[in-house]
């Protein structure tokens, strides 16, 4: 008898597989519109009618760190009609808030889109000069540096908690509400030390208004290739990226997943769209669920980690 139920489940999922998708398909953006959610979303968007033959539409759901809609989907019907772009911050929630109506095992992971890389630099007028300088200089002056990021808790945050634990200074965090009113602080020298992403930086370094000292990544940026990894300038192991995906309701078929992932993957090999996220710094990424599982799994240990050791709460 289950062999009869596991056959049935079996030849349900191939049906669902080959009528996917059977209706419009939305894509949830769960941060407000022009966020970098928002335009992953609409990228994938644009191109999943040319092949799936369904209409698609981008919906922002912002609110609660993106926890509103993340779950909408979470607790959408599992066909892979409702899908939603996530970056690092799905990693995060679990260890900072108290409750979240969903889990992360209500997700299904389909495929990486893109990535940024993180760096770390300050004003020009700031004394430190290179990222071993500014190791120095904070250790030199235990708890007076202060730096700033794209918020409370924010991947960018944490780098710089991650950093002050394996470095061996103490630092403050002074937060803004995002990564524009940070880096306006930062211009305007109220924060000397910034910690956001390339697309913050390339522009102020070009015009001498910030200096960069190291990107966060495990290795080199083609981005911004005259500057050293954090690892290799003196904390091996140390390592963070922004990073996108693409997810949807666990329980979801497996062969609808397997063609949402073959059809991500294909997208990101458009020389329009690879055209258009070097624009913005950004890098394709795609590969399998397998391997965007194991990054929310790595982030969701290094963060829970920091977040810990630095006793952060939601503001």
């Amino acid at each position: 008898m289950k062999l009869v139920v596991f056959l049935l489940a079996l030849a349900t999922a191939a049906a669902q597989a080959q009528t996917f998708p059977s209706r419009p398909m939305r894509i949830v953006a769960p941060y407000a519109a022009g966020g970098a959610a928002d335009l992953m979303a609409r990228y994938l968007c644009e191109r999943f009618p040319q092949s799936l033959g369904q209409p698609c539409v981008v919906e922002n759901r912002p609110g609660a760190g993106g926890i509103i809609g993340i779950d909408s989907v979470a607790k959408a019907e599992p066909d892979g009609h409702a899908l939603v772009v996530v970056p690092n911050n799905v990693a995060i929630i679990p260890s900072l808030y108290a409750k979240v109506p969903y889990d992360i095992k209500d997700l299904a992971p389909i495929a990486l889109v893109a990535g940024t890389p993180v760096m770390i630099g300050a004003h020009p007028d700031f004394p430190a000069r290179s990222f071993q300088e500014l190791i120095a200089y904070a250790r030199a002056n235990e708890g007076k540096v202060n730096f700033t990021s794209c918020g409370t808790a924010s991947p960018q945050h944490l780098a710089g908690e991650m950093l002050a634990s394996q470095a061996g200074i103490r630092w403050t965090h002074v937060p803004y509400k995002g990564c524009g009113d940070a880096l306006t602080a930062v211009l305007g020298g109220t924060v000397p030390v910034f910690i956001s992403t390339v697309a913050h930086f390339n522009p102020q370094i070009k015009a001498g208004k910030l200096r960069g000292y190291a990107v966060l990544s495990a290795t080199r940026s083609s981005f911004a290739p005259d500057y050293p990894t954090v690892a290799e300038s003196g904390f091996p192991g140390y390592e963070i990226d922004l990073w996108f995906g693409l997810m949807a309701p666990a329980r979801t078929p497996q062969p609808v997943l397997a063609r949402l992932n073959a059809e991500v993957n294909r997208i990101l090999q458009a020389p329009d769209l690879r055209a258009k996220f070097a624009s913005q710094f950004y890098e394709p990424l795609g590969g399998t669920p397998e391997r965007f599982a194991a990054a929310i799994r790595s982030d969701m240990e290094r963060y829970a980690k920091a977040i810990r050791e630095a006793g952060i709460k939601p503001e």
